[in-house]
């Protein structure tokens, strides 16, 4: 995508303020993928209200898509009012707070999207654009890697694969996964869980898509 909007809910919580002119403002100078292009802002949010704002972020699109973590601030005009009446009261200020790190990553762009036969996908697909990783990850039990992995790449899980079987007494665990990036390509996963003891998880992923740049963008979401 050339754009990516941003939309932000604040909820006024302060019976003798009105917000106005609330805006997101992010953090965009260690980004080499977006900068912020726009801002739409959120007016008049009375108390009890919400209300939406939106960033516009503009993509370089002569870059790989990577993770992204941004700063973000809320910035809004404090209109002090009397909370019976809502009229105002005095001058009004400007304010600002802030708030969690905004990340965006590759897995953001995936849709979850199913396949009838998971098998006969990845036969026709084939390895010419196959990525192959291994990962050592923290996790001490399957369930938790499994979830985990699932998140990371923001696929759709297949054949059953999201739940262990009751009986599986440690055996390595298959995860078969299915999306379609943003551009349109089909993507399949084939993911390796074993477990190591007390020590974690051994991860062994197999990525194909139509796209061998698109394989490893996907493989690296991996962290």
């Amino acid at each position: 995508p050339k754009h990516v909007v941003l939309q932000f809910i604040v909820q006024n919580t302060i019976d003798d303020q009105r917000l106005d002119n609330v805006t997101v403002l992010l953090d965009d100078s260690e980004s080499e993928s977006f900068n912020v292009s726009g801002e739409i802002a959120a007016d008049g949010i009375v108390y009890g209200d919400t209300k939406n704002c939106f960033t516009v972020l503009e993509r370089d699109e002569s870059t790989a898509l990577a993770t992204v973590t941004m700063t973000c601030e809320l910035r809004f005009n404090v209109v002090s009012v009397d909370p019976s009446t809502g009229e105002e009261e005095g001058d009004s200020f400007e304010e600002e707070y802030p708030l969690e790190d905004l990340e965006i990553t590759t897995s953001d762009f995936m849709a979850k999207v199913s396949v009838p036969d998971f098998r006969k996908s990845w036969e026709s697909l084939g390895n010419e654009n196959e990525v192959l990783e291994k990962f050592a990850l923290q996790f001490k039990k399957m369930e938790d890697a499994v979830t985990a992995v699932i998140e990371f790449l923001g696929m759709q899980p297949c054949d059953g694969t999201a739940v262990i079987k009751a009986n599986a007494g440690g055996k390595p665990h298959m995860l078969h996964l299915s999306g379609v990036f943003v551009s349109g390509q089909k993507v399949l996963t084939r993911a390796q869980i074993v477990m190591q003891g007390d020590s974690g998880v051994i991860l062994k992923i197999a990525v194909r898509s139509e796209d061998s740049d698109i394989s490893r963008m996907v493989a690296d979401c991996i962290r």
